[in-house]
């Protein structure tokens, strides 16, 4: 086609014809390659473009800057009577569905806190202890139950979980550990299971944070003990937990000085108080 601003010579139709094909190609080869340097100029591609827009862009000279070479391309759609009028009416319809989108709300399910049909049934499973025991958990372990040390958890608690892996599979041996849900967890059950949801009445006294270690005070009265709760203890911790309980006494000077655990036995210190 003609354009009204310049002569038209059949004889160079097949060159414009290739060189609309070769700016077509090279426009779409920048446009994948992030506007690079192609063919000596950058060129862009354009969502609809008409053949006389592609011959003017195509005359224009290799130095043109992609700006200039937009405008030309915007005039000659003008002039052709075309326009980008189909991206117009996408842009306008995604912005319609993104709009559309963000309101629409999903039906939201009752809140599962406090929901009295809420159906709880986790079956107790026993943890089992994966892990190796070193010499110094095996040692603390021993010391624990000849202090007559308890160790109160839940099958469900993570940190109950971590503490018997700390002390590995061997130690857990010596481990007198009170499960407080022996019976798992059932509330609203299908089958008709009476609900159980509070600790076992064995773990009485002993919920308020789990995992929780109890020792007996050496010569104490039944009931007088001491305990770490809600704590992953180490080894010599626990080794710190059974001194105590025996009324042994934390020096600090002899920590730093004798390179021991720095307790003194109670009958050393009277001993040294005569």
């Amino acid at each position: 086609r003609q354009h009204r601003h310049s002569a038209f010579d059949p004889a160079m139709a097949p060159t414009m014809l290739s060189t609309n094909v070769h700016a077509t190609s090279v426009a779409m080869r920048s446009s994948l390659n992030g506007n690079a340097a192609v063919s000596g100029r950058n060129a862009s591609a354009a969502p609809y473009r008409t053949r006389s827009a592609a011959a003017k862009a195509s005359q224009s000279p290799a130095s043109a800057s992609l700006a200039e070479t937009r405008d030309a391309l915007s005039e000659a759609m003008d002039a052709d009577g075309e326009a980008f009028e189909p991206s117009r009416r996408q842009a306008a319809f995604a912005g319609l569905a993104a709009a559309v989108a963000a309101n629409i709300t999903l039906p939201v399910g009752p809140a599962l806190a406090g929901d009295p049909n809420k159906v709880v049934t986790v079956p107790y499973t026993k943890y089992e202890v994966t892990s190796e025991s070193s010499a110094e958990s095996v040692e603390a372990a021993k010391a624990l139950k000849a202090a007559g040390a308890r160790l109160y958890g839940a099958f469900w608690c993570e940190n109950c979980n971590k503490q018997k892996e700390v002390l590995g599979k061997e130690a857990m041996q010596y481990i007198d550990y009170v499960e407080c849900f022996p019976n798992g967890v059932y509330q609203n059950a299908p089958d008709g299971r009476a609900d159980v949801t509070k600790p076992d009445a064995i773990c009485e006294g002993y919920t308020s944070a789990w995992p929780l270690w109890v020792v007996p005070k050496d010569g104490g009265e039944p009931g007088d003990e001491i305990g770490i709760q809600g704590q992953i203890k180490k080894p010599k911790e626990l080794q710190r937990l059974v001194r105590e309980a025996k009324g042994d006494k934390f020096d600090p000077v002899a920590y730093f000085t004798s390179g021991g655990d720095g307790y003194v036995a109670a009958e050393e210190k009277a001993v040294e108080a005569k």
